[in-house]
């Protein structure tokens, strides 16, 4: 099973303060205003979304501080699946007990497709900015997913095998790569 839940809306850091620890609280306010928000958002989000449906109080789910690696989710000791993106104003986040996880939101703005479609073959085909967000997104859900470098994921094709799902929002894509193509999925507008 795999929950996500995103908001198009950062809430203001003092509403996430319930959802944090005093370590997490304390590194939060060391941080610019924008990536304080992000960082406060992104963790409330995934202890809310692991309250609602599995029931886990915010302090048993332990989420690493930021280093080079993936934040790393501690679920009552035993390690889950996490995956955390921001982009302007929103954030979205990924749990899953077993299932490796890749996640990615995108703000949808102008941009020159063709150059990057033209210079990465993981972007080749895209016919129109939809497409090309769809392909960019699934890009850095991989590079998150296989933690492999984005530049190397945008120069080779990517998997076809690899479950992915696309959720347009408004001004928004989001694209979520998996391990299990059978798996369930639970998808949360704003907790």
């Amino acid at each position: 099973m795999i929950w996500l839940g995103y908001r198009l809306q950062l809430r203001p850091k003092a509403q996430c303060r319930s959802s944090l620890t005093d370590t997490e609280w304390q590194y939060a306010n060391s941080l610019s205003t924008k990536r304080s928000l992000q960082f406060c958002n992104g963790r409330a989000l995934a202890r809310q979304l692991l309250l609602r449906y599995q029931g886990v109080s915010p302090a048993n789910a332990d989420i690493s501080l930021p280093s080079d690696a993936a934040p790393a989710l501690k679920v009552c000791s035993e390690l889950w699946q996490l995956s955390i993106s921001h982009s302007a104003q929103a954030i979205a986040v990924a749990v899953s007990r077993t299932n490796k996880l890749g996640l990615d939101i995108e703000q949808l703005k102008p941009r020159n497709t063709d150059d990057f479609s033209r210079e990465y073959p993981a972007l080749t085909g895209a016919t129109d900015q939809l497409a090309f967000y769809q392909r960019w997104t699934a890009a850095e859900a991989y590079s998150k997913y296989s933690a492999v470098p984005l530049l190397q994921v945008l120069r080779h094709s990517l998997p076809a095998d690899l479950p992915t799902h696309y959720l347009p929002l408004n001004g928004f894509m989001l694209c979520l790569t998996y391990q299990h193509a059978d798996a369930g999925l639970t998808i949360t507008e704003d907790l």
